[in-house]
């Protein structure tokens, strides 16, 4: 199972301190991602918010990171495609589809333009929740939006994923054959 982290690389409107702020919850987030043995994907750009997520994550024994990244167009100056596993999204108008296809679940660390063409697309394309961490908002989207979104603290970042994981294991064992 694959967490998506959809959220902005940078944050120019914030003051110092609150962006301080933001990349110790985005450190203490990836602690807890790395801690839950899933594995995440991300589009990070490189010096941003999303690569601090990744390296952290790597840095506290995260299982794997995958990237969407579009090869067929022009991303090498923009993304750190170190962190983990490409997967090719071809061009960078298809990389919020093939995001979704790729996670089976998605947090949000922020809003951003194409922060919310993935949270749209996660209601026609392989839909799923989105859980949307207060700490890195500052309004809540529109219910009228009709999408799958939950809005949650940090703080239960953890017991969420314990519940992924649950649910998870209910799945795979309903699909286990009957003897």
């Amino acid at each position: 199972m694959r967490i998506g982290i959809i959220g902005p690389n940078y944050c120019p409107q914030l003051s110092k301190e609150n962006l301080k702020i933001r990349k110790n919850n985005l450190k203490k987030l990836a602690k807890v991602l790395a801690k839950s043995n899933f594995e995440i994907l991300l589009t990070p750009n490189k010096n941003s918010l999303l690569e601090l997520l990744g390296k952290e994550y790597l840095k506290n024994k995260g299982k794997k990171i995958f990237e969407v990244v579009p090869l067929n167009d022009n991303f090498e100056e923009h993304l750190n495609v170190e962190l983990g596993e490409i997967i090719s999204c071809g061009k960078w108008p298809n990389q919020p589809s093939k995001f979704n296809k790729e996670c089976d679940v998605m947090f949000c660390v922020g809003y951003g333009g194409m922060v919310l063409a993935e949270i749209g697309f996660s209601g026609y394309y392989n839909p799923k929740k989105v859980y949307i961490i207060k700490e890195f908002i500052s309004q809540k989207l529109p219910k009228e939006i009709g999408l799958n979104l939950e809005y949650i603290d940090l703080a239960e970042v953890e017991d969420v994923l314990k519940k992924i994981k649950k649910q998870k294991s209910i799945i795979k064992m309903k699909k286990l054959p009957s003897i």
